[in-house]
């Protein structure tokens, strides 16, 4: 028995304890990448906004950058303040494709999806991802790097932390207007 522990100590495989939450890391990040569904799904549309709430816990919070009207940290309490975020959203933006951020090494890309047991209980989901979106005053579309960082509590959120690297933010070339040779 000491010698499979030690061989499987030394080869870097990793046991799973029960109870730890790594069980529900599969089911984690699927509600992540539904989040990056609904999020790019934002319109004026209420549906939309209700679709994104519906992935948060009733306490849950959501805290983002600085909005227009405010300075430092932005918190949205519950799904209504999930919803009152996703009005928001849908309203000044269009054309909004976030996506987790892929590496690519030794001939391989992945999107890194990093995951660990929270103090709570359940699972604590980070990833780098890139924001991009049509700034539905100017018609400018722009890109930025960013992460997410999503605390998960049985099948929902129960806090969300998105950091946006506005000072890298870039505008993206618009389409050539005529054909190249």
């Amino acid at each position: 028995m000491r010698a499979i522990f030690v061989s499987l100590l030394v080869c870097g495989f990793c046991v799973a304890v029960p109870g730890t939450g790594w069980a529900q890391a599969g089911d984690a990040e699927a509600l992540v990448k539904l989040w990056f569904e609904r999020w790019n799904a934002l319109s004026e549309v209420t549906a939309t906004h209700d679709a994104l709430a519906a992935l948060y816990a009733p306490d849950a919070l959501h805290l983002a950058g600085p909005s227009s009207d405010q300075r430092g940290t932005t918190t949205f309490r519950g799904p209504d303040g999930v919803r009152a975020l996703a009005a928001r959203i849908g309203a000044s933006e269009l054309r909004r494709t976030w996506r987790i951020d892929t590496d690519t090494a030794r001939e391989s890309t992945a999107q890194l999806i990093h995951v660990a047991t929270g103090p709570w209980g359940g699972v604590s989901v980070a990833v780098q991802l890139v924001a991009v979106s049509t700034d539905r005053a100017t018609g400018k579309r722009y890109a930025m790097p960013g992460a997410a960082f999503f605390q998960v509590e049985g099948t929902t959120f129960r806090r969300v932390r998105i950091y946006l690297g506005d000072g890298e933010r870039a505008e993206v070339e618009p389409e050539p207007t005529r054909r190249r040779p």
